[in-house]
């Protein structure tokens, strides 16, 4: 008897990592129909009329368990919904955060972001897209084991990759450089800026 006749005529037919594959498009479908259920649940709820329980309120607020350190603040937290903080107010804790984490070693790519990177507008828009990706892979509802590796696997070291390709040397070391495109308002400070402008005007009135 050879070796090939030990092993179970399906594990032959799946050596070709077939099996592997059908285990992991399981798993997907499982927690696809997990969510599905959750979600037609919530809006039985909503049809109802009833208040949503506080536990769906907290699950959207919590790190998956791959997490290891506390994640950064963030507007969409519920502890902070009432507290009327932008979306910039997210990207800003994000920094700070990843800053404390991802500090590689001297030489590497792992470089923390600088401090003037909403003074560089393409620079601004990658943090934040690195924040809210980060955040949709590790928190809430959205979290995922695989999302979390990919972020950490291609999103984050192709971020560092592309650091310098918004920011001057010196910006890394700590001192500003104007280089590329030139520094403008973001949009939340544009809508805050309305704000008070509609505001003067009823006070005036």
């Amino acid at each position: 008897m050879n070796d090939d006749e030990l092993v179970p005529h399906h594990r032959q037919r799946h050596a070709d990592g077939t099996e592997a594959a059908i285990e992991a498009l399981t798993e997907i479908v499982g927690a696809l129909t997990a969510k599905l259920t959750a979600l037609r649940g919530r809006i039985e709820t909503l049809e109802n009329g009833a208040p949503q329980e506080p536990e769906q309120d907290d699950a959207a607020d919590q790190p998956g368990p791959w997490v290891v350190h506390m994640p950064p603040a963030a507007a969409e937290d519920r502890r902070h919904r009432g507290d009327q903080h932008t979306p910039l107010w997210t990207v800003r804790n994000f920094v700070g955060w990843y800053n404390a984490t991802f500090l590689g070693n001297p030489g590497s790519q792992a470089r923390a972001i600088p401090p003037c990177w909403a003074e560089h507008p393409g620079l601004a828009q990658e943090v934040a897209v690195l924040a809210y990706s980060w955040r949709r892979a590790n928190v809430g509802a959205t979290a995922n084991i695989r999302d979390a590796q990919l972020w950490l696997q291609q999103t984050r070291p192709g971020f560092a990759a592309r650091l310098t390709d918004w920011v001057h040397a010196h910006c890394l070391d700590g001192r500003h450089r104007p280089v590329g495109a030139r520094c403008r308002p973001t949009r939340f400070a544009a809508e805050a800026a309305e704000q008070d402008a509609i505001s003067t005007g009823e006070d005036a009135e």
